[in-house]
């Protein structure tokens, strides 16, 4: 029997005293003019994941990607460096390369309308039928260049003026500690496997349903029979970014909670039976196991779509194994993930109705999602 010295017996339950908190108002979910702001002030703005280093590995490698309905380019120089630039050819705005990655003969890339060439470090070296007597410099025609930086494998540009320092970004949005995020050593890892999901809803709806877990009770039954801590609508079991512990015997998110690959190198014994989740504003999301890392790389495309890259990062002595097979953990998630992006797709509608023009509620498990906002809101200043 608890006496009054008995500390637990006043023990707050957890969320005493939080007082409901309010969203978003509908329209910053699909109006047009907040999409045009998000793009100027947190895509441009911020330092965004476009890629993986393997994806232009050689010199005379390049990727062609999209942020936010501005063109890019990667390249790879003969000096082994990756650099970046809108990818606009200088003569008359012509898009140089097609998204994806490809392969530039001889370091040069031609310009597909007028066959302006450029090296890939942005200079430009051809310019078919303009002479030197109409008084033109090719020094003044070089590709315009973004800042580029890479964490973990994965690439980041950064469109503003004043990018600063990507290590710097990371650790400012960072939830827990630095060191559990370096142990899984990401830029060790390849990509073993890739899933692209196309979804109609806006990208901030993809980020506030991976940040909460109220949902997961009704919408993800399979996940929280693996990690139990879901079934109380909680995200993380250890305040902070301490992990949740997976079911007994469980030591990684496939359908039977196991898989024949060996834990990634440097994980102790308490993180092979843990599962870790963590977002990277403003288009990283990270899901970390213990053989292998698996990641949403978010590509807005408007206010109301959603491109979202799924990635398989495994040890390379992994993939190189004569019976390597994904398809365990590659299906386990894309059935959560094609359950997620329902109910984002569902959540888009009803944001649109007008009953919801003022927004919602956030009660104590939503917290994360008011930190997001915050944040958010913070990055469009006084519009």
């Amino acid at each position: 029997m608890k006496t009054e010295a008995d500390p637990m017996m006043h023990a707050a339950p957890e969320g005493a005293g939080w007082v409901p908190q309010p969203t978003l108002p509908g329209g910053h979910y699909w109006k047009p003019e907040v999409w045009q702001l998000e793009r100027e002030r947190v895509f441009f703005d911020e330092w965004f994941a476009v890629a993986r280093e393997e994806e232009f590995p050689n010199a005379g490698d390049f990727v062609g990607r999209e942020v936010a309905g501005e063109s890019i380019l990667l390249t790879r120089g003969t000096d082994g460096k990756a650099r970046a630039f809108y990818n606009v050819c200088t003569h008359r705005g012509t898009k140089l390369c097609d998204d994806g990655p490809g392969h530039a003969k001889s370091n040069v890339i031609k310009c597909p309308y007028h066959a302006w060439t450029f090296t890939m470090d942005g200079e430009c070296v051809g310019t078919p039928n303009v002479h030197e007597e109409e008084g033109f410099d090719k020094k003044d025609a070089t590709l315009h260049t973004i800042a580029v930086d890479s964490f973990g494998g994965f690439v980041y540009v950064h469109l503003g003026q004043n990018p600063g320092s990507l290590a710097d970004a990371i650790n400012e949005n960072f939830q827990g500690s630095q060191h559990q995020y370096d142990q899984y050593r990401m830029q060790d890892l390849r990509v073993g496997k890739r899933i692209v999901y196309e979804v109609e809803a806006n990208w901030k709806i993809v980020l506030e349903n991976f940040n909460e877990c109220l949902h997961c009770p009704s919408v993800h039954p399979e996940l929280v029979a693996l990690v139990p801590i879901f079934k109380k609508g909680k995200v993380d079991e250890r305040e902070g970014w301490g992990g949740n512990t997976l079911a007994n015997g469980a030591t990684t998110l496939t359908s039977s909670g196991t898989s024949n690959r060996a834990p990634l190198p440097g994980l102790t014994q308490e993180d092979i039976g843990a599962y870790f989740g963590h977002n990277q504003f403003p288009n990283m999301m990270y899901n970390f196991h213990s053989d292998c890392v698996m990641t949403y790389r978010l590509e807005p495309i408007s206010a109301t779509h959603t491109r979202i890259v799924s990635e398989y990062l495994f040890h390379p002595d992994a993939i190189a194994a004569k019976d390597f097979d994904p398809s365990d953990i590659a299906e386990f998630w894309d059935l959560v993930s094609k359950q997620d992006w329902e109910v984002c797709e569902r959540a888009m509608i009803g944001n649109r109705s007008r009953a919801y023009a003022k927004g919602g509620v956030y009660p104590f498990n939503d917290r994360w999602l008011m930190e997001f906002n915050e944040q958010y809101l913070a990055k469009l200043g006084d519009a």
